[in-house]
């Protein structure tokens, strides 16, 4: 069992989150493919003599890529990207300027496999040739207002550029290992904190963009860090950032991704910092991450309802090409801000759970498990088959301790402890306080599904009125899972004494309800979690992350939690109507905690017999490894008063006994090349087994 560390990068994307493919939200929109004798002309005139004719025909392209993924499809199978990639050297600067936006809108919508044929095309070479002039021109405009109509208009068109240029670099960036090292060697830091520095002179969303790659750029690459090592001047912009009142969904994005960029450069920040400077990280984003938390689901919800009903009026008809630049209309931009405020949450969301995970010194290094070791693994495995129980233990890797906050907030939470009157009150802490009182509340109601979170669970699956917020809601219920998982982990083995579950035991055991509720409205008319039926993807994730808080509470409570009727049964149903592991283990988990209590002999034995029957049924490896952990720690001790009555009398030491030699033979076919982790455990559970059944038998003679 193990704190939720998120994937940032791909989380953060403007992408159909929560759906198989963006397809699935334009098919699901009902829109129509463009016919071919449309696209085909158009795409001819991007080699047209005529500029306003390549300019048009870009912005038109622009237009047609957002519309659907069959035109889509159909556009990249004529060379579309090679076409605009060739644009970006236009001489005519509108003519660039419409292939950018189009190139952009691709990294929107096209999904990986396109960005990486954008890649192999060599899209980085002309899009950062680009920067030199764009880097002139916006350090010009930065040096006094506009004094025209027509000087406003032109600088418009120069944002829009800076935009799409970040936005490819960022986007190209964040989903290819080659192209991130290529961008690393362009030195582009300084040109993204141009923009940085001039917050109040930059409209928003191009500082969102230039702040999006920044957070890419800064999370796990030493390459980029080193570049603030070198100007420590850079940091002072965020620190600036995290102080602006917000005036909108765009600014509220900007200070979030400035504590994700600080949260990312802590370990130079505190290096670097003077005394009672910008140094305690964690006081300083936290207030702002917990103000972005708050945000009415539910009303959201209704709003896009009721904006995706006006827009669905006027969307059927076939897009007209000789207006390729229609603005927005009301009920879009405000779809549009729904989607961005999700985005915020979600990106709000995975830093919370990234704080209650991972401690700020020795972040920055990750160790290469096992690299360069010696030895082959075939001998091992000989060797393991030659002797079973010999040094089953020799060269398993120690678990890297995780302390879920940094040292110095555990070290205050300690002496404040000591020093309170009443042992262990550590409500005077701030982040403690914050993590209480704000955060705790604010994951719980995020996590409260909507009527719009998840399609119907009908076959085939419908649309809903909304499928991209419908997207973005299931995968913010999700990371607030996620958080709130971590949270009550650190509650329980972070934080001393566990605190939070003593002086607010009232908190937690309303919480372990309504995590049973919400997983009762999550799987509805029931979900196999790993087979769902397409567009259900989502209901399975979630109830996956409500079983591990289930689980963690039940650890934190040590086991005396609220328990109704149908708990049991249910986390037993959880285990049989999955294909997971992830979520059979954490059923197990949570099952082998509840057993442990005094005073519950006939709960204990309904919880022992199906950990029994589990193992004889061929379990996966996880599922084995857990259960029988499981298993160790509930009948450890004869004295428990479970013991006589389930154990020993239920005669489960002569079914373990029984086997040892499924367990070894199931661990034996574990390919430690492939996944040395499961197999260490595996060899671990097997010796434990033996030398279980052994203690069980001498301990009722003595």
């Amino acid at each position: 069992m193990g704190k939720i560390k998120n994937n940032k990068k791909k989380q953060s994307r403007h992408n159909a989150t929560g759906m198989e493919t963006t397809a699935d939200v334009e098919a699901a929109n009902g829109l129509a493919p463009v016919p071919v004798e449309t696209i085909l002309p158009l795409i001819n005139k991007l080699s047209s003599a005529d500029a306003n004719e390549r300019a048009w025909a870009a912005a038109g392209a622009s237009n047609l890529l957002m519309h659907d993924a069959g035109t889509r499809r159909l556009m990249l199978s004529k060379n579309l990207i090679g076409a605009l990639i060739e644009r970006l050297t236009d001489s005519v600067h509108e003519v660039v300027v419409e292939a950018l936006g189009a190139l952009r809108n691709l990294t929107v919508v096209g999904g990986e496999d396109v960005i990486s044929e954008m890649y192999n095309k060599n899209v980085l070479t002309p899009v950062t040739a680009l920067i030199p002039p764009l880097g002139t021109m916006i350090d010009s405009m930065l040096s006094g207002p506009a004094t025209t109509s027509e000087e406003q208009e032109k600088r418009k068109t120069v944002w829009d550029w800076a935009e799409n240029v970040i936005s490819i670099v960022w986007a190209l960036s964040e989903n290819s290992e080659k192209a991130l090292k290529v961008v690393n060697k362009l030195n582009i830091i300084p040109f993204l904190m141009s923009f940085m520095n001039n917050v109040d002179k930059v409209p928003p969303r191009v500082i969102v963009a230039a702040a999006q790659c920044i957070y890419t750029l800064t999370d796990d690459n030493p390459d980029c860090r080193v570049t603030f090592v070198k100007n420590p001047e850079y940091i002072r912009p965020f620190q600036n950032i995290l102080t602006l009142n917000v005036a909108g969904e765009q600014e509220l994005l900007i200070k979030t991704l400035a504590c994700g960029i600080v949260i990312n450069l802590r370990t130079v920040i505190v290096s670097s910092a003077s005394e009672g400077d910008f140094s305690e990280i964690h006081s300083a984003v936290l207030p702002v991450l917990s103000g972005a938390l708050s945000y009415d689901l539910q009303k959201a919800s209704a709003e896009a309802v009721a904006a995706a009903a006006e827009i669905t009026k006027v969307q059927k008809q076939e897009p007209d090409l000789s207006k390729p630049n229609q603005p927005a209309s009301t009920e879009e931009l405000a779809l549009a801000a729904i989607e961005t405020r999700l985005q915020t949450l979600q990106l709000a969301l995975e830093l919370i759970a990234n704080i209650c995970t991972e401690s700020v010194e020795g972040v920055e290094e990750e160790e290469e498990e096992w690299k360069n070791e010696g030895g082959d693994d075939d001998a091992m495995d000989a060797d393991d088959d030659n002797d079973d129980d010999a040094n089953l233990e020799n060269g398993m890797q120690d678990e890297k301790k995780d302390d879920g906050m940094d040292e110095n907030t555990l070290r205050e939470m300690e002496q404040l402890a000591a020093a309170s009157e009443t042992p262990m009150d550590l409500s005077g802490h701030p982040i403690i306080n914050i993590l209480t009182n704000n955060v705790f509340p604010a994951l719980t109601n995020l996590a409260t599904v909507t009527p719009l979170s998840f399609p119907a669970q009908e076959v085939p699956t419908p649309a809903t009125a909304a499928p991209q917020v419908t997207a973005q809601l299931a995968t913010t219920h999700l990371r607030a899972l996620e958080a709130l998982n971590n949270f009550l982990l650190t509650m329980a083995d972070a934080v001393p004494g566990k605190w939070w579950y003593k002086q607010r035991k009232a908190d937690a055991e309303q919480c372990w309800t309504w995590l049973f509720q919400q997983a009762g409205t999550v799987a509805g008319t029931g979900v196999q979690v790993g087979a769902e039926e397409k567009g259900q993807e989502m209901r399975g994730a979630i109830l996956d992350a409500i079983v591990g808080c289930l689980w963690t509470l039940a650890r934190g409570l040590d086991a005396d939690v609220p328990l109704g009727g149908f708990h049991i049964p249910a986390l037993m149903g959880a285990y049989s109507s999955t294909t997971s592991d992830s979520m059979r283990v954490k059923s197990i988990g949570c099952l082998g905690v509840i057993a442990r209590r005094q005073g519950a002999i006939e709960t204990n034995k309904v919880i022992g017999e199906f950990l029994i029957k589990l193992l004889k049924n061929n379990p996966s490896t996880e599922a084995c490894v857990e259960a029988l952990n499981a298993i160790f720690d509930i009948y450890a001790d004869g004295d428990f008063d479970y013991d006589l009555p389930v154990y020993v009398q239920g005669n489960f030491n002569e079914e373990l006994k029984g086997m040892i030699k499924m367990a070894r033979f199931m661990v034996r076919n574990i390919d430690r090349r492939k996944n040395r982790d499961l197999r260490n455990r595996g060899d671990e559970v097997v010796l434990n087994l033996v030398e279980f059944v052994k203690y069980k038998e001498k301990e009722r003679r003595q």
